[in-house]
């Protein structure tokens, strides 16, 4: 007799070749996905030194930029230069909702024309 903490037991080679080869790739896959995971930190951590490696340059040339247009005079420019741009900002704002309007209505028109050809 065993004692009481071994415990035997018996079972077929059969299941217990397909079980043993279940385990066994399971564990090899559970291993490459913590490879990958691995591989996956490498590359967020490679990711977030870039992203500051480029705001550090954006930051630069901004502030070279800026330093630059201090240093150029601003031109000035005639009143009727400056009315003409005032009144083409004008009226471009106007058309452009009325553009949109026109679109989406002309849109809406196939659309229904569509939805009556499958309905007939």
């Amino acid at each position: 007799m065993a004692s009481e903490e071994e415990i035997y037991i018996s079972i077929n080679p059969e299941s217990y070749r397909e079980n043993k080869l279940h385990i066994l790739t399971n564990q090899a896959d559970l291993l490459s996905t913590l490879k990958r995971l691995q591989n996956l930190k490498v590359l967020a951590r490679r990711k977030n030194d870039l992203k500051k490696k480029i705001l550090r340059k954006l930051v630069t040339t901004l502030n070279s930029l800026e330093a630059i247009q201090k240093g150029i005079p601003t031109p000035k420019v005639p009143k009727i230069i400056q009315k003409r741009e005032e009144e083409l900002k004008e009226t471009e704002k106007i058309e452009d909702p009325f553009t949109k309007r026109e679109e989406i209505e002309e849109e809406l028109i196939t659309i229904q024309e569509k939805l009556r050809e499958l309905n007939s």
